[in-house]
């Protein structure tokens, strides 16, 4: 028999994942990929673009194309920058807090039905390996 190769699991797990939470986001009016957006400018407020593409590792284009929908829909406001005329700032809005609350709870019940069926030991060897593979990949 052939074993599965890590990017199967992976695959398989980001899949679930998007699953479990793509229904809930669809009903706000969001995707998967957006909420990664809503988390970052949640937990870094009054970012500009530029930061979110160089910590995420994403393409400008579509972090902007990102931006753009999350301003349109009101997650998101735009300021500008005081010292640099060309940037601008980002600031969740009251409906962007609900759903970064929202992605918190998706985020956490989603780990617990994956990891209830590991202890607690085995869990923290899992992320040790997995943060050192991530590290490697760079």
């Amino acid at each position: 028999m052939r074993e599965a190769k890590l990017s199967y699991y992976i695959g398989q797990l980001h899949r679930d994942f998007t699953v479990f939470c793509g229904e809930e986001l669809r009903k706000k009016g969001l995707s998967v990929g957006l909420m990664y957006f809503i988390l970052y400018v949640c937990v870094h407020p009054g970012c500009t673009p530029a930061q979110i593409t160089r910590d995420l590792e994403l393409d400008r284009a579509y972090v902007l194309r990102s931006i753009h929908k999350l301003v349109e829909d009101g997650f998101f406001k735009r300021l500008p920058h005081p010292t640099d005329g060309r940037a601008t700032l980002l600031y969740a809005t009251e409906k962007g807090d609900e759903i970064f609350e929202l992605s918190h709870e998706l985020l956490w019940q989603w780990d617990s039905k994956k990891l209830s069926s590991i202890t607690e030991a085995e869990c923290e060897q899992l992320f040790t390996l997995l943060n050192k593979i991530q590290k490697k990949g760079r």
